[in-house]
């Protein structure tokens, strides 16, 4: 790959990168702790669970594309970028421009997911 579409493919991950760490309007995802919880009915219970279960859920999220965003930008310094990792062959640029964290070819990748379908984990 030709070193400014992998220059940009860096200033593209770094942008993102700096997006989830910083959040769109500069302020970071914040989770809020709360102290004891003040008495509440069922219903304040539940809700309160259901919000701290999406705040974690959106937590692991933000967690996991950092950590697919500088994966990707070590694959750029290491010369492995827009490479699969099963057959090693190039991972199209339409693939890449759509889906810049991408490992896998989309013959790969679509390997994959017929055996998730056709297997599926309990």
């Amino acid at each position: 790959m030709e070193e400014n579409t992998l220059a940009g493919f860096r200033q593209l991950l770094e942008t993102r990168l700096d997006v989830v760490m910083h959040g769109g309007n500069g302020s970071a995802l914040k989770t809020t702790v709360h102290g004891p919880i003040d008495p509440m009915d069922s219903v304040d219970m539940a809700s309160h669970h259901r919000d701290q279960d999406l705040v974690n859920m959106l937590c692991y999220r933000s967690q996991k594309l950092v950590s697919e965003i500088r994966s990707a930008i070590k694959r750029i310094d290491d010369g492995k970028f827009g490479t699969c990792w099963l057959c090693s062959s190039s991972i199209a640029l339409e693939r890449l421009r759509a889906h810049p964290t991408a490992i896998l070819c989309v013959r790969c990748q679509g390997a994959i997911e017929t055996l998730k379908r056709r297997y599926p984990v309990a």
